[in-house]
């Protein structure tokens, strides 16, 4: 890893370099599935480009390590709108040099930060964004500045890139609608796994002090970012109704910044709760575990019969892929955008009010209180009817080998190559 020093010295790019130098640019490496995307790229790249990866700061861990040379724009977040503007800028020129000194080819940006900055840091490469989500739907994009950030900000990026790659063809519609992008540069390639891989960790055996968690009970389990995208709130708030009639229990994989939020909701609602974090002891007399991040989570997800994604807005949820793989049967809520496309093949029309049994899961209304009933019924029916529940858990597995990693590597690569002739003509 380097860190950018202002003054440094330039790379010494003498020699002659045959292969194509992409930069690959991100605004932090932590827990995400945008993160875990880049991560899949830089490996994927590897093999035909020199890559660099290059990240705003390092504040946070990194998650996903790689093995290609990682820079460090090394700039903070700023802490007043002035702050803010200085360091925006500082981040812009660190990036440009380094785009001119190592003579970039392509930059692929990820997350909407990162793709201002590469657009108004560009040289003579080409520029692309990988888009991740919904824009229009984020509800993080609000107030005074979201609304300069949908009104201008948004529709300037996407008319500088070279080419937007969308996880979605719901989001690159949206993007058309509301955006004003250039429908002939936006392309849609769905979030890849690897498949094989994870279904040989998903093997793996559990570790024996969560044996007691998955031995009796029916097992919901949610696993991803404790987040306000993620609706925990709501899936906890259901889920104190439900398990008055339910002798099913509760997982939850994954941290975040709503962790003391979510656990004191569960005490605020006199729910037995389990977390690794006050040092409680872990046995099978709790309603709901929290069991942390876990480096291999796949086993977790395995196990449990079903697999909840409460999302209010979705991209292309990696997650929901994951589970696929695993071969475990899927609820999910019908939210912008990601789990129609993932889980039928002939979507339903208009906004569900209904459990939806669907080609590969159930797609369920927002998880809020109009919601509650609905959420209740589908998951009651799949507990009680084991045949269905059985059969929806093989034909997610089946779905899953569709998202393949080598069928869409070749895509994406295509895609790339394609801008690099474009480069050379």
């Amino acid at each position: 890893m380097e860190n950018f020093v202002v003054g440094a010295p330039s790379v010494d790019t003498s020699a002659v370099i045959s292969r194509p130098r992409v930069l690959l640019l991100i605004t932090n490496l932590d827990f995400g599935g945008a993160q875990r995307v880049f991560h899949y790229q830089s490996q994927m790249f590897a093999a035909d480009y020199d890559v660099v990866e290059c990240v705003f700061n390092l504040d946070n861990a990194v998650a996903f390590p790689g093995t290609n040379k990682l820079l460090n724009l090394d700039v903070k977040a700023g802490k007043n709108v002035i702050d803010k503007f200085f360091r925006f800028w500082q981040r812009v020129k660190r990036l440009k040099k380094i785009k001119r000194d190592r003579k970039i080819d392509i930059c692929i940006s990820h997350l909407e930060g990162a793709d201002l900055v590469n657009v108004l840091s560009r040289v003579n490469e080409k520029t692309v964004s990988w888009v991740h989500g919904s824009k229009r739907h984020d509800r993080n994009i609000s107030g005074l500045l979201g609304f300069i950030r949908h009104r201008f900000l948004i529709p300037y990026i996407f008319s500088k890139l070279d080419l937007v790659i969308t996880v979605s063809a719901a989001i690159k519609q949206e993007l058309a609608d509301h955006y004003h992008a250039d429908p002939a540069k936006v392309k849609t390639v769905y979030n890849f796994f690897d498949v094989k891989l994870i279904k040989e960790k998903a093997d793996e055996l559990l570790p024996e002090a969560f044996a007691c968690v998955f031995c009796t009970r029916p097992v919901l389990l949610f696993s991803g970012r404790l987040a306000a995208q993620k609706n925990l709130e709501g899936l906890i708030r259901w889920y104190s109704d439900f398990s008055k009639e339910s002798e099913s229990i509760l997982v939850i994989l994954g941290d975040g910044d709503l962790r003391n939020e979510t656990t004191r909701l569960c005490i605020e609602l006199r729910i037995p709760t389990y977390h690794p974090w006050n040092n409680l002891p872990l046995n099978d007399s709790y309603k709901i575990y929290f069991l942390g991040f876990q480096d291999n989570p796949y086993p977790f997800v395995k196990r449990a019969d079903i697999f909840v994604l409460p999302s209010l807005w979705e991209g292309f949820p990696m997650v929901l892929g994951e589970a696929m793989a695993c071969g475990v049967a899927i609820v999910s809520s019908d939210c912008p955008t990601g789990p129609r496309e993932m889980l039928c093949d002939i979507p339903p029309m208009g906004n569900l009010q209904f459990p939806y049994f669907a080609d590969y899961g159930v797609l369920m209304p927002l998880l809020n209180r109009q919601g509650f009933k609905a959420w209740t019924e589908g998951i009651q029916r799949l507990l009680g009817e084991r045949a269905l529940l059985k059969q929806l858990a093989l034909s997610s597995s089946h779905r899953g080998d569709f998202f393949e990693l080598e069928k869409n590597t070749r895509v994406v690569l295509n895609l790339v190559k394609s801008l690099t002739h474009e480069k050379a003509d």
